[in-house]
């Protein structure tokens, strides 16, 4: 009986571990040369505290060490799975996606947490488990992604994800020689380090990967990745009417075009580093705008008949392109500064035969001939006072004031 009992114990821990600390260990590993956040904490401890208040920081976290990580808060009978299933989170910010375990691999399970309205919503229902996730989104979810193990060094998007792997400068104590700093690339190179993961295509080399194997900071991301480039006007399944392209991730194509020929570069916006100058703490979107729009942001409430947090400059200015219709998709980095997106209705029956309006994803471009004066301005400012009309609309805009 005592043996019985030895043995079960025994069973009992080795499946314990097995299933729940195992997988887990067996990501810290990736590519050589990274040595991770921890170490460069050491020295750049201001910063690093500035990248753990972003979204970056929180793309990839371990619900098995930090159970808070998880959003979700109603695990329901209609829901397939437990909340004990859940190995790690994916995003923070608009949704956020779970993955399991299930035979050694990783999957992104089949329904996610829509943390804006707090309920399920269904994904991918018939082929997640035909989807393993270190094949499919390892290499932007984390740092330094090896694709002979699948496995990675640092989970989320961290401090070398953009300077690069980091361990010849520590060895050097500190030699700024040996990192990638992206402010000393040129605007091409350094425009590519965020382009590597808000541009869909394939890996160079295999052509297995949904993103660029390999590639580093400073290097030539057309080396490592391919079919991103715009494609043929005719390709319709690109493109909307007005040959506007309609798929998310397609930063690197326009980025090449009317905001890249501006000689702006992604860290225009700074997003994971701005911080204020009278205060400790990370800038606003809109104050980030105010750092080129000198003249425009002192004068905030005369330009936009708003306050700050009532509107901030992206509610009129940055259309999104959503994923399935749904208005918490990621910004595409789309900058459409004269025409914001309309929706279907506009345009459309308003009725939609008793069915809900859809979401204003479709970014149609397309103006109303009744409007004579700001074509668009008004339809910017329907989106968000859909009770007022055409008269309380344009009596607001006359009001508005250019910054001198």
């Amino acid at each position: 009986m005592v043996l019985n009992r030895k043995v079960l114990l025994s069973l009992f821990f080795v499946l314990f571990f097995s299933q729940y600390f195992f997988p887990v260990f067996s990501m810290a590993a990736g590519m050589e040369g990274y040595v991770t956040s921890t170490e460069c904490r050491k020295c750049h401890e201001e910063i690093y505290n500035q990248w753990k208040k972003t979204p970056h920081a929180r793309m990839l976290r371990n619900a098995l060490k930090d159970p808070g990580a998880i959003e979700a808060t109603n695990f329901g009978p209609d829901i397939p799975f437990k909340k004990s299933d859940i190995y790690f989170t994916i995003g923070s910010h608009w949704i956020q996606k779970y993955l399991t375990l299930l035979g050694g691999q990783f999957y992104v399970l089949p329904k996610y947490w829509n943390i804006a309205e707090a309920k399920w919503e269904p994904y991918s229902i018939w082929n997640w488990k035909q989807n393993p996730y270190p094949i499919t989104c390892n290499g932007c979810h984390a740092v330094g992604f090896d694709q002979q193990t699948r496995s990675y060094a640092e989970e989320s998007i961290a401090c070398e994800a953009c300077h690069g792997p980091g361990d010849k400068h520590v060895e050097a104590g500190g030699d700024p020689a040996l990192i990638v700093n992206p402010a000393k690339l040129d605007k091409e190179r350094r425009d590519m380090i965020c382009e590597a993961c808000h541009t869909d295509g394939k890996d160079k080399k295999t052509q297995k990967f949904p993103f660029p194997v390999g590639f580093k900071p400073g290097d030539d991301l057309t080396d490592y990745y391919t079919d991103f480039f715009m494609p043929k006007p005719k390709s319709k399944g690109w493109y909307w009417g007005d040959m506007s392209y309609k798929e998310r991730h397609r930063m690197f194509m326009y980025w090449q075009t009317k905001f890249y020929a501006t000689d702006r570069a992604c860290d225009v916006c700074g997003f994971d580093r701005g911080i204020t100058v009278t205060e400790h703490r990370m800038m606003s979107r809109s104050e980030y705008c105010g750092t080129c729009h000198r003249k425009i942001y002192p004068a905030y409430e005369k330009h936009s008949m708003h306050t700050e947090a009532q509107a901030e400059c992206v509610d009129c200015h940055v259309p999104t392109v959503t994923d399935g219709g749904k208005r918490y998709s990621i910004h595409d980095h789309k900058f459409d500064f004269s025409r914001p997106p309309m929706p279907c209705i506009e345009c459309h029956d308003s009725d939609m035969n008793g069915q809900e309006a859809p979401a204003d994803s479709h970014n149609f471009n397309i103006n109303e001939v009744s409007i004579k004066e700001n074509l668009t301005v008004p339809q910017a400012c329907a989106r968000c006072h859909g009770d007022k009309d055409e008269a309380w609309i344009n009596a607001g805009i006359k009001s508005i004031k250019a910054p001198k």
